[in-house]
Order: structure tokens, then sequence, then C-alpha cells
């Protein structure tokens, strides 16, 4: 994709734009289609401000009034949007053009969980209840979602949210069924289980998986490989067998600071192929996720809770949001391709504001600017962002602190960053 074609990305969401609604009810046909609203919305989601009604306006060239346009998005439900993240969510990174997304040829894949406010208006009160906390119920709504991510280019492969206040982890069970056999996918300690990994070599797909476990989970000790890993039998408690795993342990820290211990289950189980001194590094991956969950709540959305007011468009504007980022992210990548420079140091942020302009350009100028002027214009916008790159990411971490400590966890009193290259050290088991 580049940015001349941005605009074909809602029609991608619009499949059906040009063909006829068959009209059964009784009065006027629509004006809109639904994968029009679809689309409008996705577009709207991305504006820094502006109402759904200009936003639908400027993609579809029709004029809805706000009321009309609510009643809509009511009766269409969650449906089409749900179909909509089919088309617009899927793999960017190529192997050969992005080989940091890859390793040995499986794709990295994250896997997690976040969750967004909603205000506190009457459809939400009677329809949900609010989250717990330890200091009592939270102020906003939260609906959760569990997503997969490609973690070398931060776009979203697929999404699953919580309609009815269901689980992180029955969310996840059900995307992670959209993992392939060429995926590696790389969780935290809240997948790191015997549950999790019997799920995955269970899958018809087969997906490589390396999955971060607590120090205190039991395996049994089959045989000691040459590079300080083991091949363990690991516990299934739901199907009550045991199952064959690789276990990696190490310790990590920055330069001259306290080692941290680190513990790995993965299904790659030749050390030759797939040493542990790769693998253990490959774990600081995982940390894409969460910045790409950053570049929808702060660029994106930019606010504390969603515009939505009821449970069912909070849903549609989640969607809309992860079609957002994701159509953004082809556009980010169409730079790094084209001027040859890396797409992480390409920012997200002047991305958003690139393709925000261009497409208002394009709307309102309809037909005056042709297809070449329009060429050279993009070309322009790819060379100044490729001008305006992000700098390589300071290797720095914060402590592991909070303001306000919870159980056993030290007190920040005072801003402190480690910088430097992490050191790893493989510990035998």
């Amino acid at each position: 994709m580049t940015f001349s074609t941005f605009l074909q990305e809602f029609d991608r969401i619009q499949l059906l734009r040009d063909t006829k609604t068959p009209h059964v009810r009784v009065g006027r046909p629509a004006r809109l289609l639904p994968q029009e609203i679809v689309a409008g919305l996705a577009w709207h989601v991305m504006q820094p401000s502006g109402t759904f009604a200009r936003s639908i306006e400027m993609i579809t060239r029709k004029h809805l009034s706000e009321s009309a346009l609510s009643e809509r998005r009511q009766s269409l439900g969650t449906g089409p949007w749900k179909n909509a993240l089919k088309i617009a969510l899927r793999p960017l990174a190529d192997p050969a053009r992005h080989p940091d997304a890859f390793y040995k040829g499986y794709r990295l894949v994250g896997v997690d969980g976040t969750s967004l406010n909603v205000a506190n208006t009457p459809p939400m009160k009677e329809m949900r209840s609010k989250t717990k906390t330890r200091r009592g119920s939270a102020a906003f709504h939260r609906i959760g979602c569990a997503a997969l991510a490609e973690l070398g280019s931060h776009t979203p492969l697929a999404l699953r949210i919580g309609e009815d206040d269901e689980s992180e982890s029955a969310l996840a069970a059900s995307v992670v069924e959209q993992l392939t056999g060429e995926d590696l996918i790389i969780a935290d300690r809240y997948y790191g289980s015997g549950k999790w990994a019997a799920r995955f070599l269970a899958m018809p797909q087969k997906p490589m998986f390396m999955l971060r476990v607590q120090e205190r989970l039991n395996a049994v000790t089959v045989r000691r490989l040459k590079d300080g890993s083991r091949i363990v039998k690991v516990h299934d408690p739901q199907s009550g067998i045991s199952i064959l795993l690789r276990e990696l342990k190490a310790k990590v820290r920055r330069p001259g600071k306290k080692w941290v211990k680190i513990r790995f289950w993965t299904n790659l189980l030749d050390e030759s192929l797939y040493p542990a001194q790769e693998l253990i590094p490959l774990y600081a991956m995982r940390w894409e996720q969460e910045i790409a969950f950053r570049e929808i709540k702060k660029h994106l959305h930019g606010d504390n809770t969603l515009l939505s007011h009821t449970s069912v468009t909070a849903v549609q504007e989640i969607c809309a949001l992860f079609m957002a980022q994701a159509m953004v992210s082809r556009a980010r990548c169409a730079v790094g391709l084209r001027q040859n420079v890396p797409i992480m140091q390409v920012s997200f942020q002047k991305t958003l504001d690139a393709c925000r302009n261009l497409c208002w350009l394009t709307a309102i100028s309809g037909t005056y600017i042709s297809k070449r002027q329009l060429q050279t214009i993009v070309r322009r916008i790819e060379k100044d962002l490729a001008k305006q790159l992000s700098p390589p990411r300071r290797k720095r971490s914060c402590p592991r602190m909070v303001r306000q400590p919870i159980n056993k966890w030290p007190r920040l009193m005072k801003n402190d960053y480690d910088k430097g290259d992490f050191e790893y050290e493989i510990r035998k088991s």
C-alpha cells in the first residue's frame, strides 16, 4: 500500500458498496450501506476532531444527520464490524524486506489483552457492571479485548472483544485460532502454563510458541541438552496428560545492575537449530505489542474514554480503532520500503497526520488534482517522512516500582533509568 491508495483500504471494507441492497421492509431504502458506515467509522476514529456525520460525508459524499447515523449504528449491531476485521487485519511484514520481524522463517507474533474505558452513561450502567479494584469499583466501565499483533510492524492480526465481560483467557483462546504454522508466538507469564502450552500443541495449525513461565511451576526432566536447556514433561491440568516441551533458563540485567531470573517453555525442541543464546534475547520483542497498544490509545484515540455511549457502539468503535491502526501501519510500511528506511523508525504519529491530510485533500479536491499530480504529492510526503525518522530506540528500562505500592512491589520515590544493552547468562536447569 502507498499513500495514493490509502482510501482503497476503505474500499476493501466496503466490498459491497456498489451493489444494490434488497429492500424488503416498508419505507424508503437506506441511503448508506452497512459497509459504508463501517468504513466511515474507521475514518472517523482517526480524526482529532469533527463529527461522525462529517466523516461519513468525506468518505461517501452522502450527508446524514447525527441522530440518523446513531440509530443506524444501533440497529446494525456489531456483526458488520467483526466481518470487516477479517478484511482489514492481515499480515504485513515480508521475510526478505523485514528480517527483524521473523526468526528462522517464523513470523514473530504477540498475544495480549487490554481494556478501554467507556463513559458512565445510563445505557452502560444498565448493561454492565464496573470492574472491582482494591479500592472499590473502577472509575469507568471497561471493555476488555485480546489481540494478536505482528511484532515487527505493530499491525494487528486478529481481535476478540469482551462483549459479555469475558475474561482475557476466554478471549485469547478464541483469538489464537487465527495463528498459522508459520507463526512464532511470544507471550508473557499470563500464558506461561501447561494449559496454554497444551492448547497450542493441540491446534491443527501447529504454531511455534515461546512462553515465559514462573519459577514455581513444576516440570520433570527428560534429558539435558548441550546448550544448557532441557527437554521436560509438563502436566496439562485439563487433559490430565503430560506434554513434552523445551525449557530454557537464563539471567538478565543491565550493566552493573541486579540479575533477574527468567524461564521459558517452547516447542522449538532442536537446540542445534534454535540455540538458547538466540531464543532468550528474542523475548524482548514481546514489548512491541505494548507499544502497539499505546499507538491505539495515545495517538489514535487520545482520550480517557471512548466516544461511544452504549455497549454496542463501544464495540464498534474498538473494531474501528484496530482497523485504523492496521491501515496506518500499511502506509508506514510503504514509506519504509520505498525510502529504504527501517519501519520502526518511521513515526506512527507523523504517518497518521500525513494520512489525515492527504485524504482530506483528496476528498476536498475531487477531480481537480490529476492522478499524476497526486503521485507527485505522495512521493514528496514519503520523502518528508523519511527525513523525520525517529532515532533508534534508547536502550533503557524503568525501575520495577510503583508510586502506590501493591502487595510486595517497592514504592517509587524518584524516577531512575537503567541504560545500555541487556546482558544474558544461560542458567543450566
